[in-house]
Parts: structure tokens; sequence; C-alpha cells
């Protein structure tokens, strides 16, 4: 079971990657850097345990759960929400 961890912890920090970058692309928020890595982490910690699953709508609920509670924490944050996630190359989809 440890040989698969540093496979999915990769596999989670890409698709938490893609997330952040599209939903930044698209969403309505103020310019913080410095929550860039908090938001990374919070997306990876959502994703990871969801990797390996063979659910796709897991990871997408899970990444979609993290967005929603970075909007609650930032009223000033809008964006659009993960519609769905190939955890093979870690493309993701947004709505």
């Amino acid at each position: 079971m440890a040989q698969d961890t540093p496979d999915a912890d990769r596999v989670a920090r890409v698709i938490a990657e893609n997330v952040y970058a599209a939903f930044c692309q698209r969403a309505t928020m103020p310019a913080h850097p410095l929550e860039e890595q908090t938001i990374l982490a919070r997306l990876v910690e959502a994703i990871r345990p969801q990797i390996g699953r063979g659910a796709p709508g897991a990871i997408v609920e899970a990444a979609n759960a993290a967005l929603s509670a970075w909007e609650q924490r930032d009223p000033d944050i809008r964006g659009p929400r993960v519609v769905a996630v190939n955890p093979v190359d870690g493309a993701v989809t947004l709505g």
C-alpha cells in the first residue's frame, strides 16, 4: 500500500493544480497570491482520499466541496464548479 502513495499524491496534486488554474481563469475574485498554496493544499487534502477508488464523480464532489468552502470563507470569490475529472491525466472540465 505504501508503494502507491506517492503516485496517488502526485495525481491529487496535478488535479488540484488544474482545478485551481481553471477556477481562477473564470472566477470573480480579488488577487490573493498568498492564498494559492493554502487553497491548493485544501484541494489536495479533499481529492487525495478519492484517488484510486475508480469513481471520478467522487473526485469532482471533493474538489467542489473545497471550492465551496473557499467561497464561504471569502464572499468576494465566486466561480464555476468542476463537472468532470480525468484521473489518468488530471484534466478537469468546469461548468
